[in-house]
């Protein structure tokens, strides 16, 4: 059996927008209407330089703060906690 791993999360307000640096993270997203959602970092970038962040759905929808989410967090590296449960593979 796998030993349960903690994970804590920081939660940051909608007006506390993603930087550049984060692009490609998951992260984890409170909207007061329906709940949780799961988006994701990208940076845009045209010609080299960084024109806007957001968090998207996994459709490249954007979500925007405010509207759609109150709060984010970061969710940790999915490979790197997956691999700590490498002993709940099912082995064929």
């Amino acid at each position: 059996m796998s030993p349960r791993v903690i994970e804590q999360l920081v939660f940051r307000p909608a007006s506390e927008l993603p930087t550049a640096d984060l692009d490609g993270k998951d992260v984890l997203i409170l909207n007061p209407c329906d709940g949780w959602h799961e988006g994701h970092i990208r940076a845009c970038e045209e010609d080299g330089e960084v024109y806007h962040v957001g968090i998207y759905t996994f459709m490249m929808d954007e979500m925007t703060p405010h509207d759609f989410y109150v709060a984010w967090a970061l969710l940790p590296d999915s490979i790197v906690l997956s691999e700590k449960f490498e002993a709940e593979k099912r082995r064929w």
